[in-house]
């Protein structure tokens, strides 16, 4: 991991690696378990590079996404909703505008949601799913190990986790202009 992560001091430093990871100009960042961040990787989902790319330099780090999707692979029917988990400092109005993004039908959750919200199904079985048991205490420390012992505090102290998830299987439309609205 390069030094790029060790000298970051807060989530906007954070947010600002992982706009740079997005575009290609970093090779990895601390959670991810590829050494590279590629086309395997984006699976057909190139168009929300923008605004995550966006979403992060305004202060949203986005760790986990995925397009929405609904179609047949091989003989299976995938469904997927769309989906992006980030972390925001939790004193920053755009907390705020993230969870208003409910008023637009969004399921918004702040932390680690309490039931099962399934994310990706095949063949009508779970293949995805957020929340419905215990997060380990530990998850920041996994997602961030490497990084500035300054950022990591804050991310800690001050970092709110939000998921928002488009309820409807297989819509890829409006998530994400919601999300650019919202981070712009």
């Amino acid at each position: 991991m390069g030094s790029v992560w060790r000298t970051a001091r807060s989530i906007d430093d954070l947010g600002e690696n992982m706009a740079l990871w997005l575009e290609g100009r970093i090779p990895s960042w601390p959670g991810y378990l590829g050494d590279e961040f590629g086309e395997e990787e984006t699976n057909g989902a190139r168009h929300l590079m923008p605004t995550l790319i966006a979403a992060n330099r305004s202060g949203f780090v986005t760790t986990c996404s995925q397009p929405g999707s609904d179609e047949v692979i091989d003989g299976a029917h995938w469904r997927q909703r769309a989906w992006v988990e980030g972390v925001v400092h939790d004193h920053s109005p755009l907390l705020g505008r993230l969870l208003r993004l409910q008023d637009q039908g969004f399921t918004v959750v702040r932390g680690w949601p309490k039931r099962q919200i399934v994310l990706t199904e095949v063949d009508g079985r779970l293949v995805t799913a957020i929340g419905g048991w215990r997060m380990r205490r530990d998850s920041v420390h996994c997602n961030w190990r490497g990084v500035g012992h300054r950022a990591l505090r804050e991310v800690r102290q001050h970092g709110a986790t939000i998921h928002i998830i488009d309820p409807v299987w297989g819509r890829d439309d409006r998530l994400w202009p919601a999300l650019m609205g919202a981070v712009r």
